[in-house]
């Protein structure tokens, strides 16, 4: 029982940890990001990334490095041009 108590503490601690770390990407604006990265708001959780290259996932024009972001009619996310 003790074993298997330390191994589930163990795997909890790695799991935050990770999380922890990527938490530090997200975002909820381009002013949460840092270095000319924009935040990708079309990704679950948004993170802050370098502009998209073409094909990438896109909810606005400034997320795409050609800045041309082609969201369909009744859609909420597009793709970089």
């Amino acid at each position: 029982m003790l074993k298997f108590l330390l191994s589930t503490v163990v795997a909890m601690s790695m799991s935050l940890v990770s999380y922890g770390s990527f938490a530090e990407d997200e975002c909820k604006g381009d002013a949460d990001c840092k270095d000319g990265k924009v935040c990708i708001l079309a990704l679950k959780p948004p993170v802050c990334k370098d502009p998209q290259p073409a094909g990438a996932p896109c909810k606005r024009d400034a997320v795409c490095a050609s800045k041309k972001c082609e969201v369909p009619d009744g859609k909420e996310v597009g793709s970089c041009k």
